[in-house]
């Protein structure tokens, strides 16, 4: 096997591993968040405050989101590589947004939660102290306002998922799920929603990541093949 066809095959098994792995990290951090079942949008910054405080559970989904964030920076690209023809402009735009979204979903993830947890292990009393800045952060004061740009990596996905659909580059039995995770996935915080959305995802994800396997496998043998017979 040369070196080309090893590269190949490394990355289609990387890219799928990234189709498998994102809606189970994302998966597990939606599903350990407090009141999970309330479709209230709340925007009381205290509620927040007693929502992550104490809770290592919700500090663990949270780094987990962060874990996969280079995952969809790998979706994005694969889409906007597989997007060349009738979908290429979808792909490309979308790509664009869905990978600066996916910076952006890393930075709030780090802002917001990974430095609060750190927050977290301080004693009460200087926890309390440190109040005002952390409402000061959830209200995006400072260069944070830029965390408002996140519905940027949903739009991204839809416009690509659009292309895959116009486009049948793949099946729409895997297309319409993406598109259709996608667009729930730009609901204004609500933990249900963006759970149920990473199980639509992971219907068309699955199977597609299930063939990228499969084609690889089929590469090894038909190059195994071509030895054998030389």
């Amino acid at each position: 096997m040369n070196e080309y066809k090893l590269l190949y095959q490394t990355k289609r098994i990387g890219t799928a591993l990234a189709f498998i792995f994102y809606p189970i990290l994302a998966g597990i951090a939606f599903a350990v968040h407090p009141n999970l079942l309330s479709l209230d949008i709340s925007h009381d910054i205290q509620e927040r405050i007693n929502e992550f405080h104490g809770n290592q559970i919700l500090h663990f989904g949270h780094m987990l989101m962060v874990v996969a964030v280079p995952l969809l920076i790998v979706i994005a690209i694969h889409f906007v590589n597989l997007l060349q023809r009738r979908g290429a402009w979808w792909g490309f735009v979308g790509g664009i947004l869905a990978v600066t979204g996916a910076v952006i979903l890393a930075v709030d993830k780090g802002a917001l939660c990974l430095v609060p947890s750190a927050f977290d292990t301080l004693p009460e009393t200087q926890f309390r102290a440190l109040v005002p800045g952390i409402e000061a952060m959830f209200q995006y004061k400072g260069w944070l306002w830029i965390l408002q740009l996140l519905p940027l990596l949903p739009l991204g996905f839809i416009l690509q998922s659009t292309g895959l659909v116009i486009s049948k580059e793949i099946s729409r039995k895997q297309s319409v799920p993406m598109l259709i995770g996608s667009v729930l996935m730009a609901n204004p915080d609500i933990d249900l929603i963006g759970l149920v959305a990473t199980i639509v995802l992971a219907i068309g994800f699955i199977p597609y990541a299930i063939q990228l396997i499969q084609s690889v496998s089929q590469v090894v043998n038909q190059s195994l093949a071509t030895t054998a017979g030389k």
